[in-house]
């Protein structure tokens, strides 16, 4: 009760303060709500280029984060409201996304008869990855759509503009575009994005979302440009294509899903860096085509238990090969508030292919240490045409 009676308190004053400075403004009725994430576990990961792993992790179900948000009642169905949270992990105590408020700092407006516009850093929920979550029978864990498009599914992006329209028949329409603040039409601001893992420039995205009783359906178009406004990465930097679905059989979910990745402006500079050649294997170059389907369920067994299972298969153009991923989750719940949670997985890679499990960062694209000593860093893939278990456990307490 105290941190929502100190939130309240802050706004309130703050809310005088504006106010008392603005003649013939009445005062809305308004809220502002302090909220959070704590989440904590532990992983073994069999398949590295040095062995297996043992280590604690934050966030792998749902990332640890805290935040603000607020709304106000403008009178005639328009409400204002705005969203500030910032990432952290669990075991270090440091910031997350890069910011203070990499994760989300958005303001908008919204209406039931017009819909709603927000903008600012959509950090996470930025299209590719907000969109995937409902289709995902994983729900975005560390073993699940991202995985065999090695992250290009958390994409994040600030600068941006968005509209949501109200839902007529079932259908939904949704809209980004980040404005870049770059001079130039394709390009946007340089320099890491709020992950730190990599130059991205403009992205725009459009999502088309149908939801009918059991049945809900979404099609996804996405485009993430590198600093010049190139698709250069067809992991990093590329055109999305996703559609999939959900239906509720009783106390089982259905999911089913195919995405499409293009990167055309693919070359070996961009994908390693300038004058750096990495051992791929025989007769295989930079993919500028990828592409993944998905299959799973959900069931709730009881109000406390659910279990999860998943097939993800994907293939990549070029002589990069395929890769297909089981996954098996579940989840039991103490309380509104606190879960465990844990999830197995298991990687088959073909001759040329060499994923990993996890959330796509610690395995780019390219050979490990094992395939190439000079190149291959510190990348937790397993070697071509190997295999990789996993399996995680951990709590998680929101407030």
């Amino acid at each position: 009760m105290k941190k929502k009676t100190t939130a309240a308190l802050v706004a309130n004053v703050l809310g005088t303060v504006v106010l008392a400075g603005v003649p013939g403004i009445a005062r809305a009725q308004s809220s502002v709500t302090l909220y959070g994430i704590l989440d904590g576990g532990i992983e073994y990961l069999s398949g590295l280029a040095h062995g297996s792993l043992v280590h604690m992790v934050s966030g792998y179900a749902l990332p640890t984060r805290w935040g603000m948000k607020g709304i106000e009642d403008l009178g005639g169905g328009t409400r204002a409201f705005f969203r500030l949270e910032s990432g952290a992990s669990l075991m270090t105590g440091t910031i997350g996304n890069g910011s203070l408020f990499g994760r989300v700092a958005v303001v908008g407006l919204s209406n039931d008869a017009w819909g709603q516009f927000r903008m600012g850093n959509f950090g996470i929920t930025e299209l590719a990855q907000d969109g995937a979550f409902l289709v995902d029978p994983q729900w975005e864990l560390p073993y699940a759509i991202e995985t065999l498009v090695r992250g290009r599914d958390w994409s994040q992006a600030g600068n941006g503009i968005e509209y949501t329209s109200p839902s007529i028949q079932g259908l939904t329409l949704r809209g980004q575009y980040d404005l870049g603040n770059s001079t130039h039409w394709n390009e946007g601001a340089s320099g890491p994005n709020q992950m730190g893992e990599f130059t991205q420039g403009r992205s725009d995205a459009i999502q088309l979302t149908y939801e009918q009783g059991p049945a809900y359906l979404t099609i996804i178009y996405d485009e993430i440009r590198d600093g010049d406004g190139r698709f250069d990465n067809v992991y990093l930097n590329s055109r999305s294509l996703m559609t999939a679905g959900t239906y509720q059989l009783g106390a089982v979910k259905i999911y089913a899903g195919y995405q499409l990745l293009s990167a055309p402006d693919s070359t070996n500079a961009s994908v390693f860096g300038p004058g750096v050649n990495p051992a791929l294997p025989a007769g295989a170059t930079v993919p500028t085509r990828a592409q993944q389907v998905w299959l799973g369920a959900q069931w709730q067994v009881n109000p406390v238990n659910s279990l999860t299972a998943g097939v993800y298969h994907s293939n990549a153009n070029n002589g990069n090969g395929n890769a297909t991923l089981y996954t098996l989750g579940g989840t039991h719940s103490l309380s509104k508030s606190t879960f465990f949670y844990a999830e197995a997985g298991y990687i088959s890679n073909s001759r040329n292919s060499n994923i990993g499990l996890g959330d796509g960062f610690g395995d780019p694209y390219g050979p490990n240490s094992n395939n190439d000593p000079v190149n291959g860093g510190a990348s937790t893939a397993p070697n071509y045409g190997r295999g990789q278990e996993g399996v995680f456990a951990g709590i998680v307490h929101k407030f």
